[in-house]
């Protein structure tokens, strides 16, 4: 690799697509090309050994030449970053008057496992043993926030640890001496502790992500319409995270030659699917891969998956470095600016059905859906700027009344 920057390239999509197998593929195309490489499964349902068919464990191991892996269990990771803190934070909830089953829910932030698992990568980083980490992450949805966790949690223990540290703790610590229900709203110092602890390791994977390795994502999907639906969400969140997506994987494409019989309906289906997928996805590299005649796992086959994806190029290329989606905030609204895969025409159309956006531009049609901040505005306008379509959002007339 010409980029001396860690590696790190992370596999995200709906569960049953061939996530874990495209990333095991990934890795292993990776080890074969000299690159030395470890695969780290996130995902708390770990799939990971059942692909390679070795045995794995929270401890990393060598899988082949040039290749390691390993399967993070993401709770012991939150109890040891997070357990005192969510303890406290459920204590002060139930003194609240919250139920001990409900103060203990709301203590624990979704997707919070999933995060300080990353934090792996802050000791794959430190001792410099790998050029390319793959993360197999737990399938999309909302999940996939929590590649923006480390900088928002990160900000969050900061503003609260300030509090706690000029406000609370020199006003209420000496007075909950000698008035014990104040010590139960005071943190301890155990608890103090893992904060900053906590704080700093996150800091560091924010670091590491943004300036200290070359990082990106790759979709996995099948020619499905709810897969492809949840694909375009997560490019769009992914995208607002400033997190790279360089291609998007299709898995089980029926090929021409086994089109006939039981398969015609779902080959016809695909064709479909697949033109859609070429429209909302482009000009990002789609890689395809065929479906296979049977299951892909081991080695073997997976080093065939390897090679149906990448053929001779380097699977630990940058494959596309542009953002396609991002949002700017201008006085009067917003302005959502999309690359666009195919050439401006004056007839744009713009039509939305709840938080899914339908654009057509000539006789081509792309479906977005929206990030939440764009969800609550109208599509006022739209226009081409410099090969990225500008469209325009403004508050409801209500609103702006108001």
């Amino acid at each position: 690799m010409n980029d001396k920057r860690l590696r790190i390239i992370f596999f995200t999509g709906k569960g049953g697509v061939g996530k874990t197998s495209s990333a095991a593929a990934t890795a292993i195309r990776c080890a074969d090309t000299g690159l030395r490489t470890v695969v780290m499964s996130t995902d708390p349902a770990h799939s990971l050994s059942d692909s390679l068919g070795v045995p794995l464990s929270a401890q990393v191991q060598t899988v082949l030449p040039n290749l390691d892996a390993v399967e993070i269990d993401p709770y012991v990771e939150l109890n040891e970053n997070w357990g005192v803190i969510r303890d406290f934070v459920a204590s002060l909830l139930m003194q609240l008057g919250a139920d001990r089953t409900i103060a203990a829910e709301l203590a624990s932030v979704p997707g919070m496992a999933e995060l300080f698992s990353l934090l792996r990568l802050r000791d794959f980083y430190g001792k410099g043993t790998y050029d390319v980490v793959v993360v197999d992450m737990a399938p999309t949805g909302e999940s996939l926030r929590l590649l923006s966790l480390p900088e928002v949690l990160a900000w969050l223990l900061k503003i609260t640890r300030t509090i706690e540290k000029f406000i609370l703790a020199p006003v209420l610590r000496p007075v909950s001496k000698v008035t014990p229900g104040l010590s139960k709203i005071v943190a301890p110092e155990n608890v103090v502790s893992v904060w900053d602890r906590s704080l700093d390791r996150l800091k560091d994977i924010r670091e590491i992500l943004d300036k200290k390795a070359l990082t990106s994502a790759r979709l996995v999907m099948n020619p499905e319409k709810m897969v492809i639906a949840e694909s375009q969400r997560a490019l769009t969140y992914l995208s607002l995270y400033g997190m790279h997506v360089d291609a998007a994987i299709v898995n089980k494409v029926i090929p021409d030659n086994a089109k006939e019989g039981f398969m015609d309906e779902w080959y016809e289906s695909q064709q479909k699917y697949l033109l859609a997928i070429e429209n909302d996805f482009s000009p990002m590299p789609i890689l395809r891969v065929p479906l296979f005649k049977s299951e892909v796992t081991g080695i073997d086959r997976l080093r065939e998956l390897g090679l149906r994806l990448y053929g001779e190029r380097n699977p630990a290329e940058l494959f596309y470095d542009e953002k396609p989606v991002s949002i700017r905030q201008d006085e009067d609204g917003s302005t959502l600016r999309l690359k666009l895969p195919f050439a401006p025409t004056d007839k744009i159309e713009l039509s939305r059905l709840g938080a899914v956006l339908t654009l057509s531009v000539g006789t081509r049609t792309r479906e977005i859906v929206l990030p939440d901040s764009l969800a609550g505005l109208n599509p006022k306008e739209a226009a081409m700027v410099d090969g990225y379509l500008e469209i325009k959002f403004e508050k409801p007339m209500a609103q702006v009344e108001a």
